[in-house]
């Protein structure tokens, strides 16, 4: 296969004229199969791109450039041949990204794909300057150094030069032709240095090359690195180099300058490697060993240059595998698990409308495994959960983004209604579990947050503590009267966007009376001592095993697969020996039939409150619970298939304490 690059530039060969300076440049590619040729066991394919790659660095951005490529779209079509990049300033980037996109695998009419540069070229009226690259001869039937001939006939300011690319013998003659019938050269390139070598002495401008024949020979160089690497990623670069003090390694971008450093490394001599961080923004970059000049060095130039490029590496920096998840919606100060993955970053929590990534309200570093937890705000409303990466020259960027909506928190007691003055009680609480949340116990109607505000907290305890088993210990006021239990939460305020700091979410009365009844600091002690024998199955017409596998949660009433139904006033322990399960039920709920699908299969119950619209479930299939609350046990998952239902709350929070293998 071959690869042309006719370029329509009249600069550093010798005897050009001013004007050509500033003419176009085409590339045409060729996207013949036998590029997948190998050299030193490496495609040549491989070897042009990243030589272009290299050479392009230097390329003067203010030139124009375009890229013509054949034979890489259908095989056997001779007629192959498409314009992919117009002669244009500032096309170097767009023009290397076309040709790594390029698939090889036609013909090659290399002398057609010349004389359509030429034609392209010659509505400018520069001049035109064509860089043949091949490996091989021309495949249509073209004459080459007939079409050579032919264009410096019709007046076209044309030449030709031509780098023979693993080239021998007579396959050389009819290349040489084409060079020398429109007064170009040809260079012989035997491997990827020799490409490199002849490309820059055809693109590289000629005031840099003279700089550079002043200098002495500097020590080569190579580099050694990924092709691709992700956003902000921490990459290993090999090198070998003269390791001169000073020298260094960086990444620049890939725009035709390369003035600007995202980071830069220095080498050290008793190592072979460094580490660059990539920049945060997708594009195409490129690794330099950059050795600084002497002053001697510099006063041979005399024209201001402080450093000269030993070697270069073309790199993309692309995305890699990467995703947040968070729920759709979440309560008032709740803790919601993210999960995530890709590179180290931040995730920030913003108000939706919030534009200015640095005003988050909450933040925390990825830099462990996922999933994360993280705390919602106090205020409800619409949020955004942002994972960005900072990567090397103080960029950044936005990988993922989830909207949460943030609803009233739901939140229930489970406590005595009446309790004996200063003993201790038990509480079971559902709600938020903020890492500084708290419950109190204070006078009815009292609204304060702050120790400023001057009211009267009997008894508290912080939540902490007791997020797995939900279960707190107050102390009654020494005093009859009636009193309140609040849960308050609390939102960090180490954040730069405003939010609420704390908030009363939830109260509920409670009496200190002599009289009242002993409240066991054990919710299971004091249901199980208060409560009946253990409850049978109502005796009510089971239905056939089938149907009570299979019967949906609406389906449930009561008189229809009703399996238990507490009459109880303080509740009741149930006891299920055919599945071999136990757990409490609040007064007036009830169950279908308990049941497994198979023998190891999980049991499944659905239970309801009577009284109300709450409905919970335990190990029902995903369709039943999908985008619901659902919270483990020893026994599976229960869900709560009602979250409005302050009912349902108090049944999961008895639940969830309660049910356990019968023994």
């Amino acid at each position: 296969m071959r690869m042309f690059w006719v370029r329509a530039v009249g600069l550093v060969l010798g005897g050009q004229v001013a004007q050509a300076e500033q003419a176009n440049t085409i590339i045409v590619m060729d996207g013949s199969g036998s590029m997948w040729g190998q050299i030193d066991g490496r495609p040549k394919l491989e070897i042009a791109r990243q030589t272009l790659a290299e050479v392009l660095v230097d390329f003067p951005p203010e030139r124009g450039l375009g890229l013509l490529a054949y034979g890489h779209r259908r095989k056997g079509d001779c007629s192959d041949i498409e314009l992919l990049v117009a002669p244009t300033p500032g096309t170097a980037s767009e023009l290397l990204s076309r040709a790594n996109t390029m698939r090889f695998l036609g013909k090659t009419p290399l002398t057609e794909a010349v004389r359509r540069a030429a034609l392209d070229l010659r509505s400018t009226e520069d001049a035109a300057t064509v860089i043949l690259i091949t490996d091989g001869l021309e495949t249509c039937a073209g004459d080459p150094c007939a079409l050579g001939r032919e264009l410096e006939q019709s007046g076209v300011d044309f030449t030709a030069h031509v780098v023979g690319f693993g080239l021998q013998g007579a396959e050389t003659a009819a290349l040489e032709c084409l060079a020398l019938e429109t007064g170009g050269r040809y260079f012989d390139a035997g491997d990827a240095r020799g490409l490199r070598d002849a490309l820059n002495q055809t693109l590289t401008p000629r005031e840099v090359q003279q700089a550079e024949a002043a200098l002495p020979p500097a020590q080569p160089a190579t580099l050694d690195a990924p092709e691709i690497a992700g956003r902000a990623m921490q990459i290993e670069v090999r090198w070998s180099g003269p390791a001169r003090e000073g020298d260094y390694i960086d990444i620049v971008p890939f725009d035709g300058a390369g003035t600007h450093a995202f980071d830069a490394t220095p080498v050290v001599a008793d190592s072979d490697t460094v580490m660059l961080t990539m920049p945060a923004n997708l594009g195409d970059y490129v690794l330099r060993y950059v050795q600084p000049l002497s002053e001697e060095e510099q006063a041979m130039i005399a024209d201001g240059t402080r450093e000269r490029t030993l070697a270069l590496r073309n790199i993309s920096v692309v995305d890699i595998d990467n995703f947040l998840r968070a729920p759709d919606v979440a309560g008032q100060g709740a803790m919601v698990s993210v999960d995530w993955a890709g590179p180290k970053g931040f995730l920030g929590l913003y108000h939706a409308s919030q534009t200015n990534l640095d005003a988050w309200l909450a933040g925390m570093s990825l830099v462990e495994s996922s999933p994360v937890e993280m705390q919602m705000p106090l205020d409800e409303g619409d949020y955004t959960l942002r994972y960005i990466v900072e990567g090397s020259g103080y960029s950044s960027a936005e990988l993922a983004v989830e909207n949460i909506t943030v609803t009233a928190a739901q939140i229930s007691f489970l406590a005595p209604d009446r309790v004996r003055p200063g003993v201790d009680f038990t509480l079971i609480w559902s709600g938020p579990g903020g890492p500084r949340d708290w419950i109190d116990l204070v006078d009815p109607g009292t609204d304060g947050l702050y120790s400023g505000d001057g009211y009267s907290e009997y008894s508290y305890t912080y939540l902490r503590n007791s997020t797995e088993d939900r279960a707190i210990t107050l102390t009654a006021p020494d005093v009859p009267g009636t009193y309140e239990l609040r849960y308050i939460a609390e939102f960090p305020p180490s954040g730069r966007d405003d939010t609420s700091e704390r908030a009363l979410l939830f109260r509920q009365g409670l009496t200190v009376a002599a009289d009242a009844l002993d409240w066991s600091p054990d919710i299971r002690e004091t249901v199980a001592a208060t409560a009946m024998p253990v409850a049978d199955e109502v005796a009510l017409p089971a239905s056939p095993e089938g149907d009570a596998a299979t019967s949906g949660f609406d389906d449930v009433a009561i008189g229809d697969d009703l399996g238990y139904l507490c009459e109880e006033q303080l509740g009741c322990l149930i006891e299920d020996r055919k599945t071999g399960v136990s757990f409490f039920l609040r007064p007036g709920w009830g169950t279908d039939f308990p049941y497994r699908d198979g023998p190891e299969a999980p049991v499944r119950i659905n239970f309801f409150d009577t009284a109300s619209e709450a409905r919970l479930s335990l190990n029902a299939p995903p369709e039943v619970t999908e985008g619901t609350l659902c919270l483990p046990s020893t026994m599976g998952p229960v869900c709560n298939l009602t979250p409005d239902e302050p009912a349902a709350l108090l049944g999961a929070t008895l639940l969830l304490q309660t049910i356990q293998p019968l023994n």
